[in-house]
């Protein structure tokens, strides 16, 4: 199943959710229940419920295989410090607190998951808060939807797209503008950028982002390589800049990533 299937139906629940004001959190989670089933028949899409304390108290199955847990129970409680590793899920949390407490929504983030069973995937986030008919915060509704990992396949079929891909694969240790990956597809900035959502379910910075992230992380496997190299490799000029981005889509830094991920031999 692709994300792409999945984009629609999501953005359509999340603003529906948005509007949606119940008298209490038992009564929220106990209508958001009947969806459960549909959510556990979507083997890329992690959808989930928290409450005020940022506590998981409604999952997909896809996030308890992805956990390592055996099963629902074990999870409902936790928080993802508790779920994720530890640098990434204190990161993770602190996100949930500020759309719990401050009410600020998460809109189409990409994020690169590390779960506590090891795999690792790119995903795009959606993170709302749901008020009480009093109008306060009772709980946070999350859905991440897996990106297809197989561009490849996906691009060959949209030569415009293929171009761009290519360019972008060649000049990952450049800056890359995007104006001239408009120009390279001949489509305007706004055509590209539809283009890319409705092919790729992400938008062509992010697509630039990602592509950069996996060239960093294949090169952090080889431990002869400074994270300064790694960084100038990916076409970051500023070894700081590099590794804000990186703990902002992996919630670990460089060095950390490769402590946890790539012991050295």
């Amino acid at each position: 199943m692709r994300p792409l299937v999945l984009e629609a139906p999501t953005k359509q629940l999340s603003k529906h959710l948005k509007t949606y004001q119940p008298a209490n959190f038992d009564e929220f989670v106990g209508n958001i229940s009947l969806l459960m089933p549909l959510f556990d028949t979507m083997k890329n899409v992690v959808f989930f419920v928290k409450d005020d304390q940022a506590c998981y108290r409604l999952v997909s199955k896809t996030l308890i295989k992805r956990s390592g847990l055996k099963n629902k129970k074990a999870l409902i409680g936790l928080t993802t410090e508790q779920v994720f590793l530890k640098s990434q899920g204190k990161d993770y949390l602190n996100q949930d607190l500020r759309v719990l407490r401050e009410g600020r929504e998460i809109v189409d983030k990409l994020e690169l998951h590390s779960y506590a069973s090891g795999q690792l995937g790119w995903c795009i986030t959606q993170k709302i808060p749901v008020y009480d008919v009093e109008n306060h915060i009772v709980a946070m509704v999350g859905i991440s939807v897996d990106i297809d990992e197989d561009n490849e396949r996906i691009l060959r079929k949209h030569a415009r797209l293929a171009s761009v891909d290519q360019y972008v694969r060649d000049n990952l240790d450049q800056k890359i503008n995007i104006g001239q990956l408009a120009k390279l597809a001949n489509l305007s900035q706004s055509q590209l950028e539809r283009t890319f959502k409705a092919v790729l379910n992400m938008s062509p910075i992010q697509f630039v982002q990602k592509m950069r992230l996996e060239h960093a992380i294949r090169l952090l496997a080889n431990h002869k390589l400074t994270v300064t190299q790694v960084s100038l490799n990916c076409g970051y000029g500023d070894h700081s800049a590099f590794s804000r981005q990186f703990k902002q889509f992996t919630g670990m830094s460089p060095v950390n990533f490769r402590k946890v991920h790539f012991k050295e031999p």
